[in-house]
């Protein structure tokens, strides 16, 4: 009783996976269909535009109409053009100076500087804010303007490098949450948003989820919310470690996007990510290059100046796999060479023996049996062939659409230095010595790109080595195993001995790549030497020997 018990259980919870991966296949393949037609989107998004700039022209005399279609267009750029966004917002706010409205200039002034901090332009959006005297808000602009606030000391806390002015960013962060809180009606979108974030952090899961059920049924997948409100929900499947609940919601999210032509997301390159985890590179690799084409086009960020540096890494190993690919076929053309040359032998032997008559009947049918099992080897032989031929055309495949991709990057990268040339000549020619002194002597750019370089690096790199850093861990003692944080891909140490296995083994080229001095270098090596289990001479070759095939 209690086995046939045990086994209903059993059956119960297969047939639950199964189907809850069934889905998901599903929805990604409605995904893989709705990125197809993303330009069926994007047209009905224009034609939305076209339409309300044709109205808003037609009233080109009024001022607080058009005010009123302004903002209209401003909401339909926002998360599609944010150049367009901002060009109509700073047309409001020279309506609302001509019309002497305060409450409308504040208005604008709010929203662009929300804008900003989305863009990563916290000096720019810290500027507007301040320039509104908060005592003179109208009510209905209270709320706005301290989510504003909110959102700014959130993202420069996030971006900060420095520890102390982090704490402070953070307090005040949480000093225009609870203003938020306060604000905000109690069943409101914003209201529940915070609720359900704070059970999040506190782990109370089952709490959290019941909130986002509540956000749930205030919006539909046709408005704005609902990408934003499932992909709060897979964050609290992914801290419940319920992967695939997590990949349905990213999913939901993205495709809302895309059916919003909505081009500042994320759910999308998170579910690559995980995709990628999950060895599902082609779809994985797809859904980043259309993630990056969308973060392009609507002007979100400058790229990395450095992913040549990347482009050239990924070529190199991918060109030193396809060998290795080609050193294993020729040992499976040689061996199968050598099993037809026995096969041959085998053959001659046993016409040999039919000549000596039926004494050697016997002898016969074991060697007929030998041909057999050769036979039954060669097949097997050829499959494998077969098999290495596939890996070989689809790596050769991806190591072409990487080099497409990171060159097309590089022409975007050469036409961007050439802007800021320009501009840098446009400053010079108007005597603007300030201003260029100013822009030389900020270092963010540099910081963010270095960040943004690291990143790509880390993630390019594990995709070609999963399981580079339970390698690494495995050489290291056990007391000084690595514990990468939160977030992390790769650490600095694990880094430079990635570049190592990719062959830079010099202290120079590795201390170029990161912009640190050669004894910074020499001294992570020599620290990881003296934490390994094997013995230090031997510990950067065993790194070497690393790889995803055996």
């Amino acid at each position: 009783m209690k086995i046939n018990l045990l086994t209903i259980v059993l059956c119960i919870v297969t047939s639950s996976v199964v189907h809850a991966q069934s889905g998901i296949d599903s929805l990604l393949q409605v995904l893989d269909r709705k990125i197809q037609d993303k330009d069926l989107f994007f047209k009905q998004k224009e034609d939305r535009i076209l339409g309300l700039k044709a109205q808003r022209n037609a009233l080109m005399k009024s001022s607080d109409k058009g005010y009123h279609f302004n903002f209209a267009l401003f909401n339909e750029y926002r998360t599609y053009v944010s150049d367009s966004a901002i060009h109509y917002l700073n047309m409001n706010r020279t309506i609302a100076l001509e019309l002497k409205d305060e409450n409308k200039w504040n208005e604008s002034t709010i929203a662009l500087a929300n804008l900003f901090v989305g863009l990563g332009m916290h000096m720019e959006a810290a500027d507007l804010l301040g320039s509104i005297q908060s005592a003179t808000l109208e009510n209905d602009l209270r709320l706005p303007y301290a989510i504003a606030y909110r959102e700014l000391y959130l993202g420069m806390g996030k971006y900060t490098q420095h520890t102390q002015a982090r704490s402070s960013y953070w307090t005040q962060a949480n000093h225009f949450n609870d203003m938020v809180r306060n604000l905000a009606p109690a069943m409101s979108e914003e209201h529940l948003r915070i609720v359900e974030k704070k059970f999040r952090l506190q782990k109370q899961y089952v709490d959290a989820l019941k909130v986002n059920d509540e956000r749930l049924r205030l919006t539909s997948p046709n408005q704005l919310g609902y990408a934003l409100v499932t992909f709060h929900r897979s964050l609290i499947y992914r801290e419940q470690g319920d992967v695939e609940n997590e990949k349905k919601y990213l999913a939901l999210s993205a495709l809302s996007d895309i059916q919003l032509a909505i081009r500042d997301n994320a759910s999308i390159s998170v579910l690559a990510n995980i995709l990628m985890q999950e060895d599902d590179i082609n779809r994985a690799y797809h859904y980043i290059c259309f993630s990056l084409d969308n973060i392009k086009a609507y002007n979100t960020r400058i790229r990395s100046s450095e992913i040549l540096t990347i482009q050239a890494i990924i070529d190199r190993e991918y060109q030193r796999k396809n060998e290795q690919k080609s050193q294993q076929l020729k040992g499976l053309l040689l061996l199968v060479s050598i099993l037809s040359v026995m096969l041959v032998i085998s053959v001659l032997y046993v016409y040999k023996q039919l000549k000596k008559g039926r004494a050697y009947a016997n002898k016969l049918a074991d060697a007929i049996q030998e041909l057999a099992s050769f036979n039954s080897k060669l097949h097997d032989m050829n499959q494998e062939l077969a098999s290495r031929n596939l890996e070989v055309a689809e790596a050769n495949h991806l190591k072409e659409e990487y080099i497409a991709y990171f060159l097309g990057e590089c022409s975007i990268y050469i036409t961007k230095l050439d802007n800021y040339r320009k501009m840098v000549n446009k400053k010079m020619q108007e005597r603007q010595y300030e201003e260029l002194a100013r822009m030389t002597r900020d270092n963010s750019l540099k910081d963010e790109e270095l960040k943004e370089l690291f990143a790509n690096f880390d993630r390019m790199f594990i995709n070609l080595f999963p399981d580079f850093v339970d390698q690494v861990n495995s050489l290291l003692s056990k007391e000084e195993q690595i514990v990468l944080k939160k977030g992390e891909v790769l650490n600095t140490e694990l880094r430079i001995f990635a570049l190592i296995r990719l062959g830079i083994v010099d202290s120079l080229e590795i201390a170029n790549f990161f912009g640190y001095s050669i004894n910074t270098i020499y001294n992570y090596r020599t620290k990881m030497k003296n934490r390994s289990r094997v013995s230090r001479e031997d510990f950067e070759g065993r790194v070497k020997e690393i790889g995803a095939f055996t």
